[in-house]
């Protein structure tokens, strides 16, 4: 019986912030909870480098509750 152990090379810490595409940011209306692309949310499961467009439609506020829509592009 063959095990492919396939190696993780995915896990190389190739996060050097130094060519950032424009990551955004957005606020909350509701609480001011930031979602910063370049950081994602991690612990409600969106990873770093996760852009806005890519953050599920039914997603909402971790802080609130309050959905997608209610959340503005701060303009930097």
């Amino acid at each position: 019986e063959h095990v492919s152990t396939s190696s993780t090379n995915g896990n190389k810490k190739s996060s050097c912030i130094m060519s950032t595409p424009n990551y955004k940011k957005y606020c909350c209306i509701t609480c001011d909870t930031i979602y910063d692309e370049a950081l994602g949310m991690p612990d409600e499961g969106i990873p770093a480098g996760t852009l806005w467009k890519d953050v599920p439609e039914d997603w909402t506020c971790p802080e609130c509750s309050a959905s997608k829509s209610d959340f503005y592009l701060i303009e930097e």
